[in-house]
């Protein structure tokens, strides 16, 4: 956790300077832009790329700011009102805002998955399709408390973990201890991932007394509980959080970092999504955003808010 520690301050140094807003917005009608923000909503881990995204906009000086939960979040200086932000950045979270999109209530979302049969069906019930393009690397990790010696698994292992085939930590190379595997809430982002990536149609046990509501849980619960294991994306792990008390596993013989990200090395990259209504205006602020996040320049603002861009 320390080298994402030196890089969030690395990165609220650049934030805080604007020196990445003309690089980031050259060619852009900023003024129109700040007279007609889109509503921006957006997975709990997208927040800190849509503040920055807001705080260029509007030319107000921004920083990663650490929390009292030992979380991280980008806010504007304290001489600014949060209200501009709060009404153009709200965090529905990944199913949340899917269904805010297609209810007319968010103008652009940035998700770190696509959306569920569910939230397409519902997107056309309401005549919404929803058009989603990438613009960065995330990835999805797996988390155990820094007193585990188990440094990785592969995903077999860790697919027989969650299905409960493998209930002991012994019979992964660890501590003979009982294994604690903390899921998601069924709508999460996390949950649709795991299902997707890495459980692939195999039931996941049902333990209801080990289901987390939020990002936060499995950090919570994992820092207390050496013999637990849960899940996550990688940006909301070392770039959102302050812990020792957490690491993240190697699968497949690969560590997940920025480098093994962006080369594809690690098995489990996923993508970061900006998702429109199909038929957004081409003149609408809300596209004119999304189309400016697929450029070279674009990338920019992606590489300070600590994602991995895509390739050129």
């Amino acid at each position: 956790m320390r080298r994402a520690v030196i890089l969030v301050l690395a990165m609220a140094a650049l934030i805080a300077s604007g020196g990445s807003a003309d690089s980031a917005l050259r060619g852009i009608d900023r003024e129109r832009i700040a007279a007609d923000l889109p509503v921006i909503d957006g997975s709990t881990s997208t927040r800190p790329l849509r503040m920055l995204i807001v705080c260029e906009i509007l030319d107000v000086s921004c920083a990663w700011q650490e929390l009292f939960d030992g979380s991280r979040r980008v806010l504007p200086a304290l001489n600014v009102s949060i209200e501009p932000f709060d009404a153009a950045v709200p965090t529905s979270g990944t199913h949340g805002s899917y269904v805010a999109l297609a209810e007319g209530r968010a103008d652009l979302i940035l998700t770190a998955r696509t959306p569920s049969d569910d939230e397409v069906r519902l997107a056309a019930s309401n005549g919404v399709e929803f058009k989603i393009t990438p613009i960065a690397l995330d990835a999805f990790v797996f988390l155990v408390n820094a007193a585990n010696p188990v440094e990785g698994l592969d995903l077999g292992q860790v697919r027989d973990i969650f299905s409960g085939a493998i209930t002991d930590w012994a019979e992964v190379g660890g501590d003979a201890r009982p294994i604690q595997p903390y899921q998601r809430n069924e709508t999460s982002g996390s949950q649709v991932l795991m299902e997707r990536l890495v459980m692939a149609g195999t039931p996941m046990i049902d333990a209801p007394d080990l289901m987390l509501m939020s990002m936060m849980g499995p950090f919570d619960a994992i820092s207390g509980d050496p013999h637990g294991i849960g899940y996550s994306v990688y940006y909301f792990a070392t770039h959102m959080l302050a812990t020792d008390e957490i690491r993240l596993l190697g699968i497949e013989g690969s560590e997940p970092d920025s480098t093994s990200i962006a080369a594809g090395e690690y098995p489990l990259v996923t993508e970061v999504y900006a998702v429109l209504p199909s038929g957004t205006p081409q003149d609408s602020t809300a596209r004119m955003l999304r189309d400016r996040m697929t450029t070279d320049a674009g990338r920019s603002v992606i590489e300070v808010s600590g994602y991995v861009p895509l390739p050129s």
